[in-house]
């Protein structure tokens, strides 16, 4: 196997994940863990304070297999790669990145030439294409490439087609394998439980919900809108009053807004429950919420009896324990979108 340490990226003189990059961004670190490409020997990552900012959404997995071109993990066998490369997913001050990471492989393609292609859509439509380096096999062993492409940078798109073109005998390049990945919703459990007033899921058995509430994060319009559903839970409270509230937060902890629920009441000790479905709020900025029970006291002030809260920007070097192959760390089930 002839393994190449060519970058068929965008970004030029850009630094993987064990080198750091001359570029204070977000989007250049991510965690020391999207690999850009440069060649050369590796060093321990250093990552500086102002750059631990939250802009990773999430991943989604890629993996193209077709006859002597391939992308998808670095090992390869029996004539493909074992494992998907990575679509990331990474959102700073309103504007969306999609960020491919993994490896192109060719395989008994003598003076063959290949490179990956990005199609980045809005509503369904063909917005802008870039393209990677191109990259040839000299013969027909098994061939290798890094490929680290994040060059287009919108707060219109929302949808991206990954694919390998080849060069033909008449110099045009054709698309031999292809795979469309769309910023979907992002799902998280919420659930407050506190003597007497709870929120999660419709089930109460006991002293509380046996499931949880649910923020539903979605980005259209170049907007991130969460939406909270589930039940409030009023048990052996008779008379006492709830509602709840949400507060809306940028990477910074700046808060944006902050919105209210419906009050509901219950008239006697028995449980009584109410669905909750907000969605009240939309910003390009929206990093996080801080989701709140809260009831009324006698001197008609609300009071927060309980939170929680739910990120739709996470910090990816606080997803980085170590150990495994560079980006593993980032790519878990719990933060994949597809």
């Amino acid at each position: 196997m002839y393994t190449t340490s060519f970058s068929t990226g965008f970004l030029k003189n850009t630094p993987s994940c064990e080198r750091r990059s001359p570029r204070k961004s977000a989007i250049s670190l991510f965690c020391a863990t999207l690999t850009l490409g440069m060649v050369g020997p590796s060093t321990s990552p250093v990552t500086f304070a102002e750059d631990l900012k939250a802009t990773m959404i999430g991943w989604s997995s890629i993996k193209i297999t077709e006859s002597g071109f391939d992308f998808g993990g670095d090992t390869f066998i029996a004539g493909a790669p074992t494992d998907d490369g990575w679509l990331d997913w990474h959102l700073v001050d309103g504007q969306l990145t999609p960020s491919l990471s993994g490896h192109l492989h060719l395989n008994d393609v003598r003076d063959l030439c290949a490179r990956m292609r990005m199609d980045y859509y809005v509503g369904g439509q063909l917005w802008t294409t870039k393209t990677g380096g191109q990259v040839c096999a000299s013969n027909d062993k098994h061939h290798e490439w890094d490929v680290n492409l994040a060059d287009y940078t919108s707060s219109k798109i929302d949808e991206v087609r990954v694919s390998i073109e080849k060069l033909t005998a008449t110099k045009d390049w054709t698309i031999v394998g292809s795979q469309r990945r769309k910023l979907g919703p992002v799902h998280h459990k919420v659930k407050i439980t506190e003597d007497g007033f709870d929120f999660g899921g419709e089930t109460f058995l006991g002293s509380g919900p046996t499931n949880s509430g649910e923020v539903i994060w979605t980005w259209k319009g170049a907007q991130v809108s969460p939406r909270l559903t589930g039940t409030l839970h009023i048990n052996n409270a008779a008379t006492a009053c709830a509602r709840m509230r949400i507060e809306y937060f940028k990477e910074d902890d700046t808060r944006l807004t902050e919105k209210f629920g419906g009050t509901v009441c219950a008239p006697d000790n028995r449980h009584h429950h109410w669905d909750v479905d907000l969605e009240p709020y939309s910003d390009n900025k929206l990093a996080y919420v801080k989701i709140s029970l809260q009831t009324l006291g006698a001197d008609d002030t609300w009071r927060t009896v309980g939170s929680t809260t739910s990120h739709y920007l996470k910090v990816p070097i606080a997803l980085c324990g170590g150990g495994g192959r560079p980006g593993s760390c980032l790519h878990t089930a719990s933060n994949k979108i597809d």
